[in-house]
């Protein structure tokens, strides 16, 4: 007869200070954010524009730090795996005659598969292309940004994420905005080949922290700004504000007290990444929400 789990529950407040105390953490101001895991995956696409072809992608992922320690989650708890693809070939799917632009109408699908002591799941992660001009595609990084749908893993231990196929919806368009028409690829790599992404360990933990933000969107933008708003919730403690990042744990843009700010001093025509923390009185932080993927027009 399989033992009953039966979760662990600490504050959040409680579990940094114990981490803090073992040299885990260097102080309670550090989020509740992601670490980076990548992957190179070699990948052979049949496509709409011609015979077969290969292409190098370099598969990026932000594995959650929502447990105790890197790369972790609580069980039963939902988390969220961004994901960013690095094409550096992608000469041989898009056949030039000229100079093109790839906009955030072009996008991708990677499939992975999630394999853990309970089993093998899949998902599958949605991504928009980050504006740029092209006049070769050999060798030029070309890239777009995505995420896995939440998951949420019930028994403890390590659960690898493994890429699997890749979809591709190419939209070229000239300098002046003249679709080219649409070049599909679908891609996939040999199975002998590396495809893991990285190992989420799912702890019997239960870190009692403020309900993260949720509802993250876009209420305007320009070239060089943009103004995000969101849903905050109550919890014990009265919320203090919220943290805003921008593109990585690194990206920090400041503190708010209301559940709206606006990000000024933008590149034009650009993608971002975009998340928020719940910050209580006591200094209690949320886990960051799910991300918000953004283009800024051009100039």
């Amino acid at each position: 007869m399989r033992k009953k789990w039966t979760p662990f529950r600490i504050t959040a407040l409680s579990l940094v200070s114990a981490l803090a105390a073992a040299g885990a953490l260097t102080g309670a101001a550090s989020p509740a954010s992601a670490d980076t895991s990548a992957v190179r995956v070699e990948y052979t696409c049949t496509t709409s524009a011609g015979p077969g072809a290969q292409m190098t992608v370099w598969v990026v992922g932000g594995l959650p730090n929502d447990g105790a320690g890197s790369n972790s989650a609580p069980g039963n708890q939902y988390f969220y795996i961004d994901v960013d693809l690095d094409m550096r070939e992608l000469r041989p799917v898009l056949t030039l005659a000229e100079g093109v632009r790839l906009d955030g109408d072009s996008t991708a699908r990677l499939g992975a598969r999630i394999v853990g002591p309970d089993g093998t799941r899949t998902t599958e992660a949605a991504f928009t292309f980050a504006p740029k001009w092209l006049q070769t595609t050999q060798g030029t990084a070309v890239r777009a940004a995505g995420a896995f749908p939440a998951q949420v893993l019930s028994v403890p231990g390590g659960y690898d994420v493994r890429v699997d196929d890749l979809a591709l919806t190419l939209r070229p368009k000239r300098a002046d905005g003249t679709p080219l028409g649409t070049i599909t690829a679908s891609c996939t790599h040999d199975p002998a080949q590396n495809d893991l992404l990285g190992t989420v360990l799912v702890q019997g933990l239960i870190a009692e922290r403020p309900p993260r933000p949720d509802g993250l969107t876009v209420v305007s933008t320009t070239p060089t700004s943009v103004t995000l708003t969101w849903q905050g919730y109550p919890w014990w403690n009265k919320i203090g504000g919220y943290d805003v990042y921008l593109d990585g744990d690194g990206g920090h843009t400041g503190f708010v007290t209301e559940n709206q700010v606006t990000l000024t001093g933008l590149t034009p025509d650009t993608q971002h990444r975009a998340k928020v923390v719940t910050v209580d009185v006591q200094g209690i932080r949320s886990k960051m929400s799910k991300g918000l993927i953004f283009t800024l027009p051009r100039a």
